[in-house]
């Protein structure tokens, strides 16, 4: 049995992995590589199971329906918030004078095409056995255990062991054997703050620019981080007001539609009953009156509503810009951190208002992973989505694991 490294190998983005080209022709994830709007290598397989619902997995899954009609298995929490990021995608591509991977038929034809299936379900597909397991990573993620050919195939997409406010962490305590592990490694060299204390700063950064009688700016992801922030932020919402923007309310609602994907299902409701939402460019203006703190998307301020508060109170030191996520190179907020300059679509300043990165990542740190391989003790690892893909894998095949960091386009054997 052989598979081919489609996408996300020695990168991170553009997930894709091709099981048995010439026989079930299986692919987990089909992503897109965010920065550059590049799919995986095509292919056209029968099966596609998305790990979770965020571009670099599913960003390029209607593009299958172009000349073919797969079939698509994943979470409910998944089909629904990857409908709202991939219609999404559409606008943002065409706004930036790119032409969009796909349109609303092939959306349309991956929606008639879903196969809802949920933790701890075993289903089958052709003669392969498929078991779903919780990855940890946002509200619907999940592993993939595939059964064929005698062998016991893990596929991680992206995970976390440890849990945050909004999940309880991936599960993995009644796992069967694994043969063959198709590993994240994002943050394979470096080790996670304590939670506890990053939610501790993010409630200070907020009290202090409130004290100060500034608005709290918090640019967070719409799927996962933007909910969390919430319920953070939930324990002082009675004595500042806190604002949601953007697709975060939506994919909150998503979200919480789901309770069973969810750690406290009632504590995320809260954090939502006492938030303010924000819809129109008037009820903006109104809330920028008072000093508050907003969470809006986009996560990296390259556009959306986080972009626009950016351009309104960037000269007012007594504000604060507070980053709750990864900066994706060549994104407006990455330029923000590396020069502290605010550069989009023409617009370039130097920032005045105070400004903070702090780590909510979602996926495994170094520890989490090396404590998730020695569990699931593995036969063979193929170690992607991570840009030190080589140096994990030498380092686990020193630790005695049988590991490799193929490269896009390589066919190996499994």
């Amino acid at each position: 049995m052989k598979f081919k490294a489609l996408g996300g190998f020695g990168e991170v983005g553009r997930n894709g992995v091709l099981i048995d080209p010439n026989g079930e022709e299986i692919v987990f994830d089909y992503g897109l590589n965010v920065e550059e709007g590049t799919p995986p290598i095509k292919v056209q397989p029968k099966s596609v199971f998305v790990s979770h619902a965020h571009l670099d997995h599913i960003g390029s899954v209607p593009s299958l329906f172009f000349s073919g009609t797969p079939s698509i298995f994943s979470t409910v929490s998944t089909f629904d918030l990857g409908e709202l990021i991939l219609k999404d995608s559409i606008k943002v591509a065409k706004a930036n004078g790119k032409s969009p991977l796909f349109g609303d038929k092939q959306l349309e034809l991956m929606k008639m095409n879903q196969h809802r299936v949920t933790y701890g379900q075993q289903f089958e597909v052709g003669k392969a056995l498929v078991d779903v397991i919780d990855a940890g990573h946002i509200p619907g993620s999940c592993m993939f255990l595939v059964k064929l050919f005698k062998k016991n195939i893990l596929y991680t997409g992206d995970l976390k062991l440890k849990p945050t406010q909004l999940l309880a962490g991936a599960r993995i305590e009644n796992l069967e054997k694994v043969d063959v592990l198709f590993t994240e490694s994002t943050y394979s060299n470096r080790l996670h703050p304590d939670r506890a204390e990053t939610e501790r700063k993010l409630i200070e950064a907020v009290e202090d620019t409130i004290g100060n009688g500034g608005i709290a700016i918090i640019p967070s992801f719409a799927v996962g981080r933007a909910a969390e922030v919430a319920m953070i932020l939930d324990r002082i919402a009675g004595s500042i007001p806190v604002y949601l923007d953007g697709m975060a309310r939506e994919a909150t609602d998503i979200a919480l539609r789901y309770p069973e994907f969810l750690r406290d299902p009632a504590a995320l409701k809260k954090a939502l009953e006492d938030v303010y939402p924000l819809y129109t460019e008037e009820e903006r203006a109104e809330a920028l009156k008072k000093p508050c703190a907003i969470i809006t998307t986009g996560g990296c301020v390259d556009g959306g509503p986080s972009a626009s508060y950016i351009k309104k109170l960037y000269n007012r030191p007594e504000c604060s810009l507070i980053f709750v996520g990864f900066q994706i190179p060549e994104t407006a907020g990455k330029v923000l951190q590396d020069t502290g300059r605010f550069v989009q679509n023409g617009f370039d300043q130097k920032v005045k208002m105070k400004t903070e990165f702090l780590d909510f990542s979602a996926h495994a740190d170094r520890g989490e992973l090396l404590e998730f391989i020695k569990k699931v003790t593995p036969e063979k690892i193929f170690v992607m989505h991570g840009d030190q893909c080589e140096n994990f894998a030498a380092e686990l095949n020193g630790m005695g694991f049988d590991s490799a960091a193929p490269k896009n386009g390589d066919i190996g054997e499994i």
